[in-house]
């Protein structure tokens, strides 16, 4: 049989996935007027969104963007995977 990655998990530490998130929380769409963090981030929209709500969002498979499944995980900084 033919093998495929159809999920993995992707390690960040907590400040990069902060810096990442923060550094997106204010951008707003010209169309609209309105944050685009509210469309990256699902259900929760902008006022509700957190870096990890917003990296859950990016790699649901069900969003009909992530082309498979990423279980995003934030590590305390410092720490190591484990």
């Amino acid at each position: 049989g033919t093998r495929a990655v159809l999920e993995y998990q992707l390690f960040y530490r907590a400040r990069y996935a902060e810096d990442a998130f923060t550094s997106c929380q204010g951008v707003r769409l010209p169309a609209t007027g309105g944050y685009a963090i509210a469309t990256m981030c699902g259900r929760y929209g902008a006022q509700l969104c957190t870096a990890q709500r917003w990296l859950d969002f990016q790699g649901d498979k069900n969003n009909g963007l992530a082309p498979l499944q990423i279980d995003f995980r934030l590590l305390p900084n410092g720490s190591e995977p484990g």
